[in-house]
């Protein structure tokens, strides 16, 4: 495990710049993750993980058995599964608090590879259950519906126009699920004629009391759910596309939800 003492190292920066552009992540195909339930969720999941930083304080723990990360789960060989390895840095306190997106540092951080998933053609299957998010913009919105997703067991989730899936805010919101859920970026016009030669129902979440409630729709068949931005829901156009409108029906003066509650009621309502 080698040290880094200064925070101009070329390695602290590359997880700084990462953490911080889009860009940057997209250009390179990797990501940052922190704290120790993610980067214990990555190592479970084989995540190819680029770097590790491990603080004194973090690293203490590690040694006492008090986190969930055991301290050979950091001894990675060199050309570790087709990368070129993975190195583990111990990093000061001091370094950790200025690499922390978060108030309190749990003292552990990784760059990831970009994540392994099957393309969208083989993912789409009769029966199948999926949710396909429209141009939802917050992070904190996207990482609960994936981790969500996660835990009703949803097939896949297809991301259309959405905020970065590798933000640092989304992929905390996931806790871990990110690792786990079969995600992709698609376009409407690409992955619509793929649900309709898979004979996958197609439905439109909107807010409108003329559409078929939620709790009537038959999911025996599996179906696509289409949710829409958290402002503006679905355009016209969109929902146009879907071959049933459903709704989620609501008492008194409401009239919508949050997408990510909004989302996890049509989730259940799908696979249960």
């Amino acid at each position: 495990m080698r040290s880094i003492t200064s925070p101009e190292n070329p390695n602290i920066k590359l997880y700084k710049n990462l953490a911080g552009s889009k860009k940057r992540r997209r250009e390179s195909g990797m990501f940052t993750i922190e704290g120790v339930r993610l980067v214990a969720d990555a190592l479970a999941e084989n995540v190819k993980l680029h770097s590790v930083f491990v603080t004194e304080s973090c690293m203490e723990k590690i040694l006492r058995g008090e986190t969930v990360i055991q301290r050979e789960a950091l001894d990675f060989p060199v050309g570790r599964s087709d990368t070129d390895g993975t190195e583990v840095f111990f990093i000061s306190d001091s370094i950790g608090n200025k690499m922390s997106s978060t108030d309190n540092s749990q003292g552990i951080f990784a760059v990831c590879c970009g994540l392994d998933k099957l393309p969208i053609s083989d993912t789409i299957k009769n029966g199948g259950k999926y949710i396909l998010l429209h141009r939802i913009q917050d992070p904190g919105n996207l990482g609960t519906i994936v981790r969500t997703a996660d835990a009703m067991g949803v097939d896949a989730v297809f991301l259309a126009e959405c905020c970065d899936l590798y933000n640092p805010k989304t992929v905390r919101s996931t806790m871990g699920s990110l690792f786990r859920v079969n995600i992709s970026e698609t376009e409407l016009d690409e992955v619509f004629p793929i649900f309709e030669k898979a004979c996958v129902p197609t439905f439109a979440a909107v807010v409108d009391g003329n559409a078929e409630s939620l709790t009537d729709c038959d999911f025996s068949r599996g179906g696509a759910i289409l949710i829409g931005n958290e402002g503006n829901g679905l355009p016209k156009e969109v929902s146009d596309m879907c071959g049933k409108r459903i709704t989620i029906k609501m008492n008194g003066n409401i009239n919508s939800l949050n997408a990510a509650m909004a989302s996890g009621i049509i989730m259940w309502e799908l696979v249960k």
